[in-house]
């Protein structure tokens, strides 16, 4: 009874999927599983921590994924502003700054505005108990890469070690995709 507690409280920070970069994400297997909207993370996720440089093929991506005719939004929690709105600008994509994430409000609350249920969208990110977390517990499929860069704020420094422990132990049991 306690490991399937366990396995249940594990399963909100579980990834459905792994990859190195959000480049590797098939738009072409999201599209399929029928995925309308890709919430995305902005800080070592889509650019460097702190930076607005998207790169090239982030930015092919991107474009690829516009093309499909998926909505793209940035969900940062950093808070400034500017810094988000100018990335999203940069790519013709929404950008909403000092998400909350875990919180769930900014995901359902997109959704709610665009008509659409939380199965119809990821959350692609780098951090498990920000970005996968947030998105599973808004009810949607998370999807987890490495990040960039091993800058981070300083409640990403804090977290880092816990991540990976979490991460050993989700591979350990067998729950990682």
């Amino acid at each position: 009874m306690k490991w399937l507690l366990l396995r249940k409280l594990l399963s909100f920070i579980c990834p459905d999927k792994c990859v190195d970069k959000v480049t590797d994400v098939s738009l072409t297997e999201l599209s399929e599983s029928g995925i309308r909207v890709i919430f995305v993370d902005l800080d070592n996720t889509l650019t460097a921590w702190g930076s607005s440089k998207v790169s090239e093929p982030v930015r092919q991506w991107i474009e690829r994924a516009k093309e499909l005719g998926f909505q793209v939004v940035i969900v940062s929690n950093a808070g400034l502003r500017k810094r988000v709105s100018q990335v999203a600008d940069a790519l013709g994509i929404v950008g909403i700054a000092a998400a909350g994430k875990p919180r769930r409000f900014v995901f359902r609350r997109y959704l709610e505005w665009k008509g659409l249920e939380p199965s119809q969208a990821v959350m692609i990110g780098d951090q498990l108990f920000t970005d996968i977390l947030g998105a599973k517990r808004a009810g949607m499929k998370a999807i987890l890469v490495e990040p960039l860069t091993e800058r981070r704020f300083i409640t990403g420094r804090i977290q880092r070690p816990l991540e990976l422990l979490a991460l050993k132990f989700l591979r350990r049991l067998g729950l990682l995709p």
